[in-house]
Protein backbone atom coordinates (compact mmCIF):
# COMPACT_ATOMS: atom_id res chain seq x y z
CA UNK A 1 0.00 0.00 0.00
CA UNK A 2 1.24 3.82 -0.42
CA UNK A 3 2.67 5.27 2.32
CA UNK A 4 3.43 8.79 3.07
CA UNK A 5 7.07 8.94 2.28
CA UNK A 6 6.86 7.16 -0.99
CA UNK A 7 7.23 9.52 -3.70
CA UNK A 8 6.32 7.80 -6.62
CA UNK A 9 2.95 5.95 -6.28
CA UNK A 10 0.58 3.49 -8.70
CA UNK A 11 -2.42 1.29 -8.50
CA UNK A 12 -2.88 -1.85 -9.40
CA UNK A 13 -7.00 -3.00 -10.36
CA UNK A 14 -7.39 0.58 -8.74
CA UNK A 15 -5.48 -0.45 -5.21
CA UNK A 16 -2.89 2.39 -4.36
CA UNK A 17 0.79 1.32 -3.77
CA UNK A 18 3.72 3.17 -3.46
CA UNK A 19 7.68 3.20 -3.61
CA UNK A 20 10.85 5.31 -3.18
CA UNK A 21 12.48 4.29 -6.75
CA UNK A 22 11.57 6.09 -9.56
CA UNK A 23 11.82 2.71 -12.09
CA UNK A 24 10.76 -0.13 -11.01
CA UNK A 25 10.02 -3.62 -13.37
CA UNK A 26 6.90 -5.82 -14.09
CA UNK A 27 7.83 -8.19 -11.53
CA UNK A 28 8.20 -5.76 -8.15
CA UNK A 29 4.74 -4.22 -9.58
CA UNK A 30 3.51 -7.59 -9.63
CA UNK A 31 4.84 -8.83 -6.05
CA UNK A 32 4.05 -5.36 -4.50
CA UNK A 33 -0.27 -6.15 -5.44
CA UNK A 34 0.31 -9.63 -4.14
CA UNK A 35 0.48 -11.47 -7.73
CA UNK A 36 2.18 -14.30 -7.08
CA UNK A 37 3.83 -16.36 -8.69
CA UNK A 38 4.35 -13.50 -10.80
CA UNK A 39 5.11 -15.25 -14.15
CA UNK A 40 0.87 -16.30 -13.89
CA UNK A 41 -0.15 -12.22 -14.25
CA UNK A 42 -0.45 -10.35 -17.05
CA UNK A 43 0.04 -6.51 -16.03
CA UNK A 44 -1.39 -3.81 -18.29
CA UNK A 45 -0.46 -0.23 -18.16
CA UNK A 46 -2.89 2.61 -18.90
CA UNK A 47 -1.10 4.79 -20.57
CA UNK A 48 -2.17 7.27 -23.28
CA UNK A 49 -5.71 6.01 -23.44
CA UNK A 50 -4.27 2.72 -24.66
CA UNK A 51 -3.41 -0.39 -23.00
CA UNK A 52 0.24 -2.14 -23.02
CA UNK A 53 1.61 -5.47 -21.37
CA UNK A 54 4.22 -4.87 -19.35
CA UNK A 55 6.89 -8.06 -18.65
CA UNK A 56 8.58 -9.14 -15.84
CA UNK A 57 11.70 -7.77 -16.04
CA UNK A 58 10.39 -4.60 -18.24
CA UNK A 59 11.06 -1.35 -16.50
CA UNK A 60 8.59 1.19 -16.17
CA UNK A 61 9.77 4.69 -15.45
CA UNK A 62 7.49 6.24 -12.54
CA UNK A 63 6.54 10.15 -12.44
CA UNK A 64 6.33 12.10 -9.23
CA UNK A 65 2.42 13.07 -8.38
CA UNK A 66 1.24 11.23 -11.44
CA UNK A 67 0.32 7.93 -10.69
CA UNK A 68 1.09 4.72 -13.32
CA UNK A 69 -2.31 2.73 -13.64
CA UNK A 70 -2.21 -1.24 -13.91
CA UNK A 71 -4.63 -3.88 -14.54
CA UNK A 72 -3.60 -7.43 -13.39
CA UNK A 73 -4.93 -10.48 -15.24
CA UNK A 74 -4.15 -14.08 -14.34
CA UNK A 75 -3.33 -15.50 -17.46
CA UNK A 76 -0.72 -16.88 -19.98
CA UNK A 77 -1.82 -14.83 -23.15
CA UNK A 78 -2.14 -11.10 -24.21
CA UNK A 79 -4.80 -9.93 -26.57
CA UNK A 80 -4.84 -7.15 -29.02
CA UNK A 81 -6.95 -5.27 -30.76
CA UNK A 82 -7.32 -1.33 -31.49
CA UNK A 83 -9.88 1.45 -30.12
CA UNK A 84 -9.82 4.55 -32.44
CA UNK A 85 -6.92 2.95 -34.15
CA UNK A 86 -4.81 2.99 -30.96
CA UNK A 87 -2.71 -0.63 -30.34
CA UNK A 88 -4.38 -2.49 -27.54
CA UNK A 89 -3.26 -5.04 -25.29
CA UNK A 90 -5.01 -6.90 -22.54
CA UNK A 91 -5.26 -9.62 -20.28
CA UNK A 92 -8.49 -11.27 -20.86
CA UNK A 93 -10.52 -12.90 -23.86
CA UNK A 94 -12.93 -10.30 -23.74
CA UNK A 95 -13.36 -6.52 -22.71
CA UNK A 96 -16.51 -5.11 -21.60
CA UNK A 97 -17.76 -1.50 -23.28
CA UNK A 98 -17.63 -0.24 -19.66
CA UNK A 99 -13.76 -0.39 -19.71
CA UNK A 100 -13.11 0.78 -23.26
CA UNK A 101 -15.22 3.96 -22.26
CA UNK A 102 -12.97 3.98 -18.94
CA UNK A 103 -9.83 3.40 -20.02
CA UNK A 104 -9.72 4.73 -23.57
CA UNK A 105 -11.16 8.01 -22.40
CA UNK A 106 -14.21 7.85 -24.58
CA UNK A 107 -17.24 10.34 -24.10
CA UNK A 108 -20.20 8.10 -22.65
CA UNK A 109 -22.23 10.07 -25.36
CA UNK A 110 -20.22 7.87 -28.36
CA UNK A 111 -21.39 4.77 -29.31
CA UNK A 112 -19.06 1.99 -29.87
CA UNK A 113 -18.64 -0.31 -33.11
CA UNK A 114 -16.95 -3.02 -34.84
CA UNK A 115 -15.35 -2.14 -37.92
CA UNK A 116 -14.28 -5.53 -38.22
CA UNK A 117 -17.74 -6.89 -38.00
CA UNK A 118 -19.73 -4.28 -40.38
CA UNK A 119 -20.18 -1.51 -37.92
CA UNK A 120 -22.15 -3.53 -35.29
CA UNK A 121 -23.02 -0.90 -32.66
CA UNK A 122 -21.59 -2.63 -29.11
CA UNK A 123 -24.25 -2.09 -26.26
CA UNK A 124 -23.06 0.01 -23.44
CA UNK A 125 -23.46 -2.97 -20.96
CA UNK A 126 -22.12 -5.24 -23.49
CA UNK A 127 -18.50 -6.63 -24.35
CA UNK A 128 -16.31 -7.65 -27.17
CA UNK A 129 -14.87 -11.08 -27.68
CA UNK A 130 -10.80 -10.70 -28.36
CA UNK A 131 -9.90 -14.31 -28.93
CA UNK A 132 -11.08 -14.47 -32.40
CA UNK A 133 -9.13 -15.06 -35.42
CA UNK A 134 -8.57 -11.29 -36.34
CA UNK A 135 -7.64 -8.57 -34.17
CA UNK A 136 -10.47 -6.69 -33.47
CA UNK A 137 -11.10 -2.98 -34.54
CA UNK A 138 -13.31 -0.97 -32.30
CA UNK A 139 -14.26 3.08 -32.61
CA UNK A 140 -16.00 5.44 -31.44
CA UNK A 141 -18.51 7.70 -33.25
CA UNK A 142 -21.50 9.91 -33.10
CA UNK A 143 -24.33 7.67 -31.72
CA UNK A 144 -27.82 7.31 -33.59
CA UNK A 145 -29.34 6.09 -31.24
CA UNK A 146 -29.51 6.03 -27.05
CA UNK A 147 -31.17 4.03 -24.53
CA UNK A 148 -33.04 5.63 -21.95
CA UNK A 149 -35.06 4.26 -18.96
CA UNK A 150 -38.97 4.95 -19.18
CA UNK A 151 -41.22 4.02 -15.80
CA UNK A 152 -37.98 1.65 -15.50
CA UNK A 153 -37.46 -0.34 -18.88
CA UNK A 154 -34.94 0.60 -21.10
CA UNK A 155 -36.28 2.09 -24.26
CA UNK A 156 -33.48 2.49 -27.57
CA UNK A 157 -34.33 5.59 -29.38
CA UNK A 158 -33.10 8.05 -31.96
CA UNK A 159 -30.79 10.58 -30.14
CA UNK A 160 -32.46 13.75 -31.74
CA UNK A 161 -34.52 16.62 -28.74
CA UNK A 162 -37.60 14.38 -28.06
CA UNK A 163 -41.19 16.38 -26.74
CA UNK A 164 -43.34 15.73 -24.21
CA UNK A 165 -46.04 13.90 -26.42
CA UNK A 166 -43.07 11.19 -28.09
CA UNK A 167 -42.04 10.31 -24.30
CA UNK A 168 -45.39 9.92 -23.28
CA UNK A 169 -45.69 7.66 -26.09
CA UNK A 170 -43.18 6.07 -24.91
CA UNK A 171 -44.37 4.72 -21.67
CA UNK A 172 -48.48 4.74 -22.82
CA UNK A 173 -48.59 3.94 -26.40
CA UNK A 174 -51.39 5.36 -28.25
CA UNK A 175 -51.99 8.17 -25.74
CA UNK A 176 -55.05 10.04 -25.13
CA UNK A 177 -53.96 13.79 -24.37
CA UNK A 178 -57.87 14.72 -24.31
CA UNK A 179 -58.62 12.00 -21.63
CA UNK A 180 -55.61 12.11 -19.36
CA UNK A 181 -52.93 13.98 -18.02
CA UNK A 182 -49.03 12.84 -18.46
CA UNK A 183 -46.50 13.91 -15.80
CA UNK A 184 -43.35 13.50 -16.88
CA UNK A 185 -40.25 13.45 -14.60
CA UNK A 186 -36.48 13.11 -15.38
CA UNK A 187 -33.30 12.06 -14.40
CA UNK A 188 -29.19 12.18 -15.22
CA UNK A 189 -29.99 14.00 -18.46
CA UNK A 190 -27.69 16.33 -20.38
CA UNK A 191 -24.78 17.63 -18.24
CA UNK A 192 -26.79 15.70 -15.19
CA UNK A 193 -30.23 18.04 -15.61
CA UNK A 194 -33.04 16.46 -13.85
CA UNK A 195 -36.79 18.32 -13.92
CA UNK A 196 -40.27 18.17 -15.27
CA UNK A 197 -41.01 18.00 -18.86
CA UNK A 198 -44.35 19.68 -20.00
CA UNK A 199 -46.59 20.22 -23.05
CA UNK A 200 -44.83 21.97 -25.79
CA UNK A 201 -41.51 21.32 -24.43
CA UNK A 202 -38.46 19.21 -26.36
CA UNK A 203 -35.84 17.81 -24.69
CA UNK A 204 -32.05 16.73 -25.80
CA UNK A 205 -31.56 13.27 -24.44
CA UNK A 206 -28.96 11.04 -23.71
CA UNK A 207 -27.64 7.23 -22.99
CA UNK A 208 -28.98 6.28 -19.44
CA UNK A 209 -31.25 9.10 -19.15
CA UNK A 210 -34.58 7.82 -16.98
CA UNK A 211 -38.05 9.59 -17.38
CA UNK A 212 -40.79 8.99 -14.95
CA UNK A 213 -44.22 9.35 -16.24
CA UNK A 214 -47.77 8.53 -14.72
CA UNK A 215 -51.14 9.48 -16.21
CA UNK A 216 -54.21 10.49 -14.89
CA UNK A 217 -57.93 11.04 -15.58
CA UNK A 218 -58.72 14.66 -16.22
CA UNK A 219 -62.01 14.23 -15.39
Amino acid sequence: MAKGRDKYQFTVDGVPYGTVDKIIDGSQIREAAGKSPASEFVLIQIVSRSGRSVGLQEEVTLEAGHPATFLSFQSDRVFNFTVNERGWEWGASTITAADIYLHAGIDEDLELVLDSDADSVIAPDGEVALDTKAVERIRSREAKTVTIKVNGRPRVVEKRRHSYREIAAIAYPNPDFDGFSYTTTYLHGVDGAEGDLVEGETIAIKNGMVFNVRRSDKS
